[in-house]
C-alpha cells in the first residue's frame, strides 16, 4: 500500500527506504530525535523533502488531490491543540459529518460520557482519544473497506495502561482487516504484544526490520535505545522488557 525510496530531509531523514504493506501493524521505535515523527509525516505527504519519493497505491502521493488523499490516508500527529471550547460531540461532527460513533470505536476509546463536554476542559488523555477518534472517522469509510493507511504519531500519550490496550487491540483488528496501520511510540512491551512487524530507526534510517522483538538481543536494543535492557520470559514463552540506566 506504501512504498517510500531514500527519504531525505536535513538533519531528520537519511535516504530511508521501505515499504507498508496491506494488513501491517507496524510499530516505529527509536530514541527521542532519531526521525520516527519525520518518516511518518513524510509518509503522511505532510513533510517537505529533499529527495525521495512516497508511493501510496502504486501512485506517487504528489498525484492525488487532497480530498483525495484524506479518503483513505489519515494522519495523527503527536502534538494536538485543544484551545476551543466545541464540545467533543461537535469537534467529531466536524471531521466526519456523524454524530453517532462506529461500535468499534466507542468500545475502544470510551467517549460516550464525554460527548457533551469541552474539548478544552477534558484531561490530557481524555483528549488524546477523542483526537484518535476524529482521526479514525476521517477515513471510516476506507477503514470498513480494508483500505485505509492510518499514521499515528505516538498515540498512546496521556493514555492510561486500559486505554492503551483498548486503542492497540482496535488497531489490530482494523489491521487484520485489510488496513494497514503504521504507529511510533516507546513501549517495547506494547510493541511486542501487538505488532506483526517493527521499525527500529536510528540517526534518521531503519536500522533494522522484524516480525517481534523475539529474535532481537539485548545488547542490539542497548545499543539503539542508549540505555540497559533487560527481560523476563513470561507463561507464553514473551519477553517482558525493562528498562534502566546502566
Amino acid at each position: 500500500m506504501v512504498k517510500f525510496e531514500k527519504l531525505s530531509v536535513t538533519g531528520r531523514l537519511n535516504a530511508v527506504s521501505g515499504h507498508v504493506d496491506k494488513g501491517d501493524f507496524i510499530h516505529v521505535l527509536g530514541t527521542n530525535g532519531a526521525g520516527k515523527s519525520s518518516l511518518l509525516s513524510a509518509i503522511a505527504g505532510l513533510l517537505e523533502l529533499d529527495s525521495g519519493l512516497v508511493l501510496l497505491n502504486g501512485l506517487s502521493i504528489v498525484d492525488y488531490s487532497l480530498p483525495q488523499l484524506a479518503s483513505f490516508r489519515c494522519f495523527q500527529e503527536q502534538q494536538q491543540s485543544s484551545a476551543f471550547a466545541l464540545t467533543v460531540s461537535e469537534v467529531l461532527y466536524f471531521f466526519s459529518e456523524c454524530y453517532d460513533l462506529p461500535d468499534d470505536l466507542e468500545d475502544a476509546l470510551e467517549l460516550t460520557n464525554l460527548m457533551h463536554k469541552p474539548l478544552n476542559q477534558l484531561s490530557g488523555g481524555e483528549a488524546r482519544r477523542v483526537h484518535i477518534a476524529r482521526t479514525l472517522l476521517q477515513v471510516w469509510p476506507a477503514i470498513k473497506l480494508g483500505q485505509a493507511i492510518i499514521l499515528l504519531d505516538e498515540p498512546t500519550q496521556g493514555l492510561d495502561f486500559k486505554h492503551q490496550h483498548l486503542l492497540f487491540s482496535l488497531l489490530a483488528r482494523l489491521s487484520d482487516s485489510g488496513s494497514a496501520v503504521v504507529v511510533n511510540h516507546h513501549d517495547l512491551n506494547l510493541c511486542q504484544q501487538y505488532a506483526n512487524k517493527i521499525w527500529l530507526l536510528q540517526q534518521g534510517q531503519i536500522v533494522k526490520t522484524m516480525g517481534s522483538l523475539q529474535s532481537i538481543s539485548n545488547d542490539d536494543l542497548s545499543h539503539i535505545f542508549s540505555c540497559g535492557i533487560r527481560f523476563a520470559i513470561d507463561e507464553a514463552g514473551n519477553k517482558i522488557f525493562q528498562t534502566y540506566l546502566e
